[in-house]
């Protein structure tokens, strides 16, 4: 491994890392009426043909999660903070030296217990996209990967209604604090599409979710179909946008709707309880609503709308109009969506 990007390891085998997040979030685990088990010590041996599980891995924090069969699996945890986890600790070279002892580890756990271990989780404070682009590559031979970051689990815990803005209702945030409340109101909030209504409430604002620069991109407010269960990208522009700024809406809340598609699993774990929640069905697809202050949907959304179902018919995109009224914000259809 390169010099630089050895640092993850040697403070890992030197015990300086925190596993604060990951016990935190394991007691979570626990309390969803969930188990949680060492790794069997004789599956990191050389036995037969298989080789000895290579200390790179043994180092990081393992453990088998049982208790509900569509959810058991190998648990990776990561210990460190954003900045330990950080692509200037843990390079390239690591993950790829990591990632067929996981799959091999995964396996050997499989055949132990004789039966089938559909997941494997990751457990850290949080995650590189370099990080995640190497552990995706374990969606084409696992049946989930499931990504449980510090930054997720602080924003499962947020109160259901946004903070109370003190700005105006030129901003954004007034909004998303309109929206909020009434979709975490006991009556939910009606979104109007194409085809009907959606009944929806809320389960959380600001979402972390794609990588940012400095911190992960955040989904404007996350909340799921009442009536299907189905995820929903709720993503908004103030009335005071800009041009460019609500042309770029689209492609933002694409990629924000398609990282929640990739982690709905992780959602429901850390949001809905885990297997016992029952608001969330993970066989669903996510939903996008854009909601906007403008008279008309722009030309430009339609084409970007007809371009990404092209290669996705079932992906479900609706334009809602946004209105000030009296102090509150009702939603309509555009007219030019009919």
């Amino acid at each position: 491994m390169e010099i630089g990007k050895q640092k993850y390891f040697r403070e890992l085998s030197n015990k300086k890392l925190s596993y604060a997040t990951i016990k935190t979030i394991k007691d979570y685990v626990v309390q969803q009426h969930m188990k949680l088990e060492p790794v069997p010590k004789e599956l990191f041996s050389k036995s037969g043909n298989n080789r000895k599980i290579t200390e790179l891995l043994t180092r990081l924090d393992l453990s088998i999660i049982r208790g509900n069969k569509s959810w058991e699996g190998l648990v990776v945890g990561f210990p460190g903070t954003k900045q330990d986890l950080a692509t200037t600790s843990v390079g390239t070279p690591y993950l790829r030296m990591i990632l067929y002892p996981i799959l091999d580890l995964y396996h050997r756990i499989q055949n132990h217990f004789g039966k089938a271990f559909p997941c494997v989780y990751f457990i850290g404070e949080r995650f590189s996209s370099t990080f995640l682009r190497k552990f995706y590559l374990l969606d084409q031979v696992i049946p989930h990967v499931i990504i449980l970051t510090g930054d997720l689990f602080k924003c499962s815990k947020n109160k259901l209604s946004a903070s109370i803005t003190q700005k105006g209702s030129t901003y954004e945030s007034w909004t998303q604090m309109k929206l909020c409340q009434k979709m975490s109101s006991p009556e939910g909030l009606q979104i109007p599409t194409r085809t009907g209504f959606i009944h929806a409430r809320m389960l959380s604002y600001e979402v972390p979710c794609a990588e940012g620069t400095d911190n992960p991109e955040r989904l404007d407010i996350l909340g799921y179909d009442i009536k299907n269960k189905a995820l929903l990208a709720f993503e908004i522009k103030g009335p005071s946008v800009g041009r460019v700024e609500l042309e770029n809406l689209f492609l933002q809340a694409i990629e924000h709707r398609n990282w929640l598609e990739q982690n709905k699993m992780a959602v429901k774990f850390l949001f809905d309880k885990g297997p016992r929640g029952e608001r969330i069905n993970t066989k669903k697809r996510v939903k996008l609503i854009l909601g906007f202050y403008d008279q008309k949907i722009p030309d430009l959304f339609f084409e970007l709308r007809q371009e990404v179902t092209k290669s996705d018919k079932f992906l479900d995109i609706d334009f809602v109009h946004l209105i000030n009224d009296d102090g509150e914000v009702n939603l309509s259809r555009f007219d030019n969506d009919f």
